[in-house]
């Protein structure tokens, strides 16, 4: 008995020790922020494809790739814009589920227990809110924060586009889904001043 307890503390410490403090040691789809873009794309593929975001600041490239994914339908990859950095300081996996917003909850909250078990030193935040790109306000985001003292984030969220916005679907494409994204302190940074 005094050898099974010896054990099964052991294998406590070992898993507090295993846990990371931030997003760079978790992987989508193969990729991490900080990894570069280079070992994952061709330069040349890169330098085609990319493309300048919405906001009003010029800081970063967005990379969209389709291919070669096994679990998500889509990743969006942000990196900073000067030449030749082809460092991913964001990167969010996008799965679809296209009617089936309770499915994308159930898969929302599996990854969060994962994350929770994952990381250490976070302050979690949850909420529900309108999505800002239906001015209807019908459209709602359920979101989980992950914020790490050292400055980096990760979010978890499902969307649940409405019928009237989803009808627009050929157009911009609004279905409903599962977004996984992972912030450097950096990107995280920029967002809260982007659309300024």
């Amino acid at each position: 008995m005094k050898k099974l307890l010896f054990i099964l503390i052991l294998t406590l410490n070992f898993q507090s020790f295993s846990k990371a403090n931030d997003i760079s040691d978790f992987e989508i789809e193969g990729m991490s922020v900080g990894d570069s873009l280079l070992n994952f794309f061709d330069k040349s593929k890169i330098d085609n494809e990319k493309e300048l975001p919405a906001w009003k600041s010029k800081k970063f490239l967005r990379f969209v790739t389709y291919q070669n994914l096994n679990t998500y339908d889509s990743v969006l990859i942000y990196f900073i814009n000067k030449k030749d950095n082809y460092e991913i300081s964001s990167i969010s996996a996008i799965k679809d589920y296209p009617k089936k917003f309770k499915d994308c909850i159930k898969e929302k909250d599996n990854i969060t227990e994962e994350f929770r078990d994952l990381f250490k030193n976070f302050e979690i935040n949850s909420y529900t809110s309108s999505h800002n790109q239906d001015k209807s306000g019908k459209s709602k985001v359920n979101v989980i924060d992950f914020d790490f003292k050292n400055g980096s984030s990760a979010r978890i969220m499902c969307t649940d586009w409405s019928e009237e916005m989803e009808s627009q679907k050929e157009e911009y494409n609004f279905v409903d889904e599962l977004r996984v994204s992972l912030l450097s302190k950096e990107y995280s940074k920029f967002l809260l001043t982007a659309w300024d």
